[in-house]
């Protein structure tokens, strides 16, 4: 586990991100539990405590805010755990991304290659044929034009491998 910017933790793999995400769930659920029960107590010994109609009003109302900042705090650390989860997705997303477009690069590329090297051979072996002067070189003329297709195949294959 590392530390991104803002000293936010920054999982490596889904793994961590995931066991981060558990973890600060569970952390969330005991603070807030906590944090509802201290409002509990307090609110029943206020209630208790009160003299009055208006005392008791306002323990309800102090009760209710306690509660309600209880829950903000359960919020706002599963926020951030959640932001790691979703930033580690968003990584594998971008290099996902990144890994298509090197491959149709390079797949774009060994098809360029591979057709000028067809053409290539194509134009030596109408050469060779025009300067053959029996049937024998004319021959060798196919055949090594034919190992010249072969090989750009074998380099296409080779490349699309990569």
């Amino acid at each position: 586990m590392e530390t991104g910017e803002a000293g936010a933790p920054k999982a490596k793999t889904h793994d961590e991100a995931r066991a981060l995400l558990d973890e600060a769930w569970d952390r969330a659920t005991k603070a807030y539990k906590v944090a509802k029960e201290q409002a509990d107590i307090v609110h029943e010994e206020a209630k208790k405590m009160a003299v009055d109609k208006e005392a008791r009003k306002r323990a309800d109302e102090a009760h209710k805010e306690a509660v309600n900042e209880a829950k903000k705090v359960r919020d706002a650390i599963t926020y951030v755990a959640q932001a790691v989860f979703t930033d580690f997705w968003t990584q594998r997303e971008v290099a996902a991304q990144d890994a298509i477009v090197e491959s149709k690069g390079r797949s774009d590329l060994a098809k360029k290659v591979y057709k000028e090297a067809k053409e290539q051979a194509s134009i030596d072996h109408r050469e060779a044929k025009k300067q053959a002067v029996d049937s024998q070189a004319k021959t060798e003329a196919d055949a090594t034009h034919k190992e010249a297709g072969r090989q750009a195949k074998q380099d296409y294959d080779d490349a699309m491998k990569e």
